[in-house]
């Protein structure tokens, strides 16, 4: 029996765990793409949020739930540019060594930092990915420094999933203490579940279905 043909088989008697199914994903997207790129992360972090690349000049950034992708690549003028993943030691297999980001393997609730160590935190589709959202929160507000900005995207009111295992609603952003939303969007999802082609196209959403969410935040207390 052919080899993938057992694994798909495995999967369904014994399904994966959160770990082993993020892998899944990423291993079919490099088997798909041949090397994972990254070419789109700077317009990511940027354009999509109403930023400019000189915005992070000199700057300490966190993507928390990065993936293997290399999403900071493009931030060279950054005073320090970091990859937090549970993951991360995992990744090495996909290709991550030859990015010269750091990585950082470690879970969103259980930060490695110091206080105040970063001046721009992103979860750019990792929030409801997490454990513990209430957990990743508090880790995220502090290792953030006073005057921070907080990059959110978040898929908000879909159907938990082994990977996405919270539904997330419209209004989550204003309930970060410490935090204040300084500009957010709101737009619907393709079919083919592309957040960042949905953003660019600015597709629309079903009043408070399920969609995407975009905010910008500013740290407001020490």
């Amino acid at each position: 029996m052919a080899r993938s043909t057992l694994a798909r088989l495995r999967r369904r008697l014994r399904p994966p765990s959160k770990g082993d199914a993020e892998m899944i994903y990423w291993n079919d997207r490099a088997a798909l793409e041949g090397v994972l790129g990254n070419a789109h992360y700077e317009h990511v972090f940027t354009t999509q949020f109403g930023l400019e690349r000189s915005f992070f000049h000199a700057k300490r950034v966190l993507d928390v739930g990065c993936g293997p992708r290399g999403s900071l690549e493009w931030a060279a003028d950054a005073a320090r540019r970091v990859g937090l993943d549970p993951l991360a030691e995992r990744y090495r297999e996909l290709g991550t060594d030859r990015h010269t980001m750091e990585y950082s393997a470690a879970p969103a609730e259980q930060m490695p930092f110091a206080d105040a160590s970063f001046d721009v935190v992103a979860t750019l589709n990792s929030l409801d990915h997490v454990d513990d959202v209430d957990g990743a929160v508090a880790e995220i507000t502090r290792v953030a420094a006073p005057g921070s900005t907080w990059l959110l995207t978040v898929e908000v009111g879909h159907v938990p999933t082994a990977t996405e295992p919270h539904s997330l609603h419209w209004d989550v952003a204003d309930g970060f203490a410490g935090w204040t939303v300084q500009w957010s969007a709101r737009n619907g999802l393709r079919d083919d579940h592309d957040i960042y082609a949905s953003i660019d196209e600015d597709r629309p959403h079903a009043g408070d279905g399920p969609g995407l969410l975009r905010a910008r935040l500013m740290r407001t207390e020490p």
